[in-house]
Parts: structure tokens; sequence; C-alpha cells
């Protein structure tokens, strides 16, 4: 008979593309919708999301250990996107209505209707949520219906709550690793983040296209409303946003909930996220070849030092500039020192400096040569700090690319140093003090050579202090980087005679 009336035929085949699949208004039962990426729970009281779930790649991998996932809220936490009223007149609190939910399957998502009335006036509060097949969207529409609808909602606005759930908070973090370890309330707009303040009294206005919402280190959730809306203060690791427009019946928003990736490196200026976004494909690329994430950072340390080869020459012919004056002037210099004090000695160093015709900041070409290296050094940073891909990911005796390696337990927790024994800024710190110790220098005298000794191992004992309590994966990003800088150099004194005097560069 379809076939004899296309009319039909049609409606048939649009039934099997949407069609109820759970209608029934009896039932105390929450609602589940799932997907590759994200899992749902919803309660019938308040029809808010009392589980939420983001899963990466998917939620099957993460079951079955070779995935990753974060509950943006779960057991202990409140319902996610609650709903509630500002305006004058009689209080309702939304979330204790009771609603019946229709489950409707759809080619490119899946859908829950929530339907309930309002005591007290001829209204009927329906709210739906659409979960994305792929991805990490979510759209909720609500939408008021009934006679007294547009005069309940005379001078009153809607607000939607979002919360930081348990999951998303970090796990403590000892030392400078504490910095990378926040959960942040944040505006996105215009292609820049706004941190916002921790005690909530933001009052910040958002356009349409705006997001605001909740970010840790690699996952965030994430607000956007169709027309303009504000951030009313809140105290709280959540956000309240209320919407601008006075008298409507009608809202619709959509959810971001999963990885960190639309806000990768937003801190950074433009050119320099452009870097970071590079050397992220570049890890990538490596780890696809090499197969193992560990591996292809260390891949990566060796092709961003040959890539940087060009000016690390430039910053090794500055320093030899450097240690050649300094070789020159050091005798006049210890001559004035012996004889001389105060203003004096002064004066004959400034004249020592022209007679010789040498600037008296001389020493900053050196400096120069460093500072032409570091966007790439920030960018690694962060890049580093920021990778998904690192999250939870083991290599050798390393458990999580992403923390400190822990090697040991220690006995007890030690202040700024935690309570685990790091093995990797050892081993960063050696190569970089074999390599300083192995230098050799034409140019330095031998007093030269302690000074410039004692400095460089203080420096490397400051990056030791720094690094001890950062993720693995940085750390052995730099522990690569020094000891393929040792190789090179070693390579470098085989193919040169032997030249007096010793000394680091």
């Amino acid at each position: 008979m379809a076939g004899r009336n296309p009319l039909l035929g049609l409606l048939l085949l649009t039934g099997t593309i949407a069609s109820p699949v759970a209608a029934d208004e009896t039932s105390t039962a929450p609602v589940r919708l799932t997907t590759d990426q994200l899992d749902l729970v919803f309660a019938l009281d308040g029809a808010s999301p009392v589980v939420w779930r983001a899963c990466h790649p998917s939620c099957a991998q993460a079951d079955g250990a070779s995935g990753t996932s974060v509950r943006f809220t779960g057991a202990g936490d409140p319902p996610q996107a609650r709903l509630g009223l500002r305006g004058p007149g009689p209080a309702v609190d939304l979330q204790r209505l009771r609603f019946t939910a229709v489950v409707t399957e759809e080619a490119r998502a899946r859908r829950v209707t929530f339907q309930s009335d309002l005591p007290g006036a001829r209204v009927r509060l329906v709210k739906s949520f659409e979960v994305s097949r792929e991805g990490y969207e979510v759209v909720m529409t609500v939408r008021l219906l009934g006679p007294d609808a547009a005069a309940f909602m005379t001078d009153r606005r809607l607000q939607v709550e979002l919360e930081a759930g348990h999951d998303l908070l970090p796990p403590p973090a000892a030392g400078f690793a504490a910095l990378l370890e926040r959960v942040q309330r944040v505006v996105v707009a215009d292609g820049r983040v706004r941190v916002l303040g921790a005690d909530g009294g933001d009052l910040v206005s958002l356009r349409a296209g705006g997001w605001a919402g909740v970010r840790s280190r690699f996952w965030a959730i994430l607000l956007r409303p169709d027309g303009a809306a504000a951030l009313a203060p809140r105290p709280g690791g959540g956000i309240a946003l209320v919407s601008d427009t006075s008298d409507a019946l009608s809202w619709r928003y959509t959810f971001y909930s999963g990885p960190l990736e639309p806000m990768l490196f937003s801190g950074l200026w433009s050119w320099l996220r452009a870097l970071s976004l590079a050397l992220l494909s570049l890890l990538r690329g490596l780890t696809a070849i090499v197969g193992d994430p560990g591996v292809a950072i260390i891949a990566l340390a060796v092709s961003v030092k040959i890539l940087l080869l060009p000016l690390a020459a430039v910053a090794e012919r500055l320093q030899e500039q450097v240690n050649t004056t300094q070789a020159r002037l050091q005798p006049g210099i210890d001559a004035i020192n012996a004889a001389h004090r105060g203003e004096e000695r002064t004066r004959r160093t400034v004249a020592l400096y022209r007679e010789q015709g040498v600037h008296p900041l001389y020493t900053l070409k050196s400096l120069f040569g460093f500072l032409i290296q570091i966007p790439v050094f920030i960018a690694v940073f962060d890049m580093l700090a920021e990778d998904f891909d690192l999250y939870r990911v083991s290599f050798l005796w390393i458990q999580d690319l992403s923390r400190p390696d822990a090697l040991l337990r220690l006995p007890v927790c030690v202040p700024f140093f935690g309570c685990y024994l790091n093995l990797l800024p050892f081993l960063m710190s050696s190569a970089s003090l074999a390599a300083l110790l192995r230098f050799r220098s034409a140019t330095l005298t031998p007093s030269l050579i302690r000074r410039q000794r004692r400095n460089l191992i203080g420096m490397t004992v400051l990056f030791f202090l720094l690094f001890y309590t950062f993720p693995a994966g940085m750390v052995l990003y730099w522990t690569s980087t020094n000891s393929f800088q040792l190789v090179i150099q070693e390579m470098g004194r085989l193919r040169r005679p032997r030249r007096p005097g010793v000394g680091p560069g």
C-alpha cells in the first residue's frame, strides 16, 4: 500500500528516522542518553542531568581502559544545567517539578523531551536535550506554553546554572606543578579567553556566540546561549547565566563538554599559539609514525634541536665573542680591582672599556643569543602542558606522562617536592651538567672558567627545582634535549683538533 501511495510511504520513512522510543508517563526511572563520546542520565524530578560523562576517544574505549573519561556531574554533585527564574512574583522551584519524558531517535542525534505543568498557572514547561551522535555538543531548548505563559514571564528572566563536578577537580600537585592543575571559570568570546575571579563577583555580559563555563587542565564544559546573556555573580566553581531578554517564552543553549581542544593555548599571543599548534601537529605526526607518545616526545626534542641549529649557531657565535672580549679585559679589570676601590675603581673600569673600544653592556650579546630561542621554549612548554594525548598515558616506568614520573613513594612527604621521588629531573640535570663539564673553550681564562661554571651550575640547580614537580612529558623532553646537546657537543669535539683551555659555554 505504501508503494502505491507516495505520501504514506514518506510518512512511514519519516517515522523510522525520528520516532518516540520511550513515552511512559508513569515511569520513575531516570532517562539515559548515550553516544560514543557522551553519557547523560536525567532525573524526572527537575529534568536535569544527574550524570554527565564525557569520554575520549569513546566511552567504549574508556570503559576498556584504552581511553579516558570525566564526569562533569556524578555522585555527590548537584544536577547540571539547572533552570531558575529571576524576577518579581512568587518563586517557582523548577527543580522540584515532576516531568514526563519522551525519547526520540534521530539520524544525527538522540533527543529527550520533558514536560511539566507549573503549579498555580496555566503554563507548561517543555525542556528538551539533543545529544549529537558524534562529538561533544548538547543542545538544550526551553519553552513555556499555555494561555498564562506571557503574563507569567513578565519582567522575568531565565537562569541556567553550570557546575564544576568533583571529577573535574585536579589531583593534588606539589611545587610549581600546582600552577598547571587548576579549575577556572572562563568566558570565551571573539577568539579570546577571559579567566573570571574565584570569588564569583564578576558581572560579565555575554554576546550571542560567546561561551562561558568551567575548564580544567584537559577538560571543559561550556555553555553558549543563542541570544545575549549575562553572568550573574555566583560564588563557587560554577557559573549562572541569565538571559538578557525579559518576557521571552523560548530559549536555546548549546553545551560543549569534552577535551579542551577548542581552547588550546588560549593564553598565548596569536603567533605564539600558532607555533604551539604547529609543534602539537608535529608531535602527533611523530606519534603516528613511532606508535608511542613517549618515544614521540624524544623524537620531537631531537627534531626541534635540529631545526634550531641555525639559531644555536648564532647564539654560540655571540657567546664566543663575549668570551673573547672578557678574556681580553680580565687582566686589566683584575689589576684595577686589586689597586682601587669605590668610585675610583668604577672610573678606571669605564676608562678601560673606552680604551679597548668595548661597550659596558657587551655581555648582553650572549643574552640575545638565548632570547631568540625563548619563543620555541615557551611554545613547547605550553604544548606539552595541554596536550590531551599525554593524559594518563604511560611510558617506561612513568604511569602518566601528564603527571610527575613518581618512581618511588617517599617515607614522608617533603614540602614543595611532594611525596614521591621523581627520577627524570635527576636525569635531566645530569645530562645538563655533563654537557657543561665537557664543554671546551679556547678563549676563557681559568678564573673566568670557574666563574662561568659556577653560574651555569647555579642555573642547572634552578631548573632542577623548577622542573622537579612538572609533568613527566615536559621533563622527558628537556632530558632528551640536554642529552642530544651532549651528543652534538661530543661529535663536534671529535671533529675539532684539541685546543688548550677548558671551560663551560
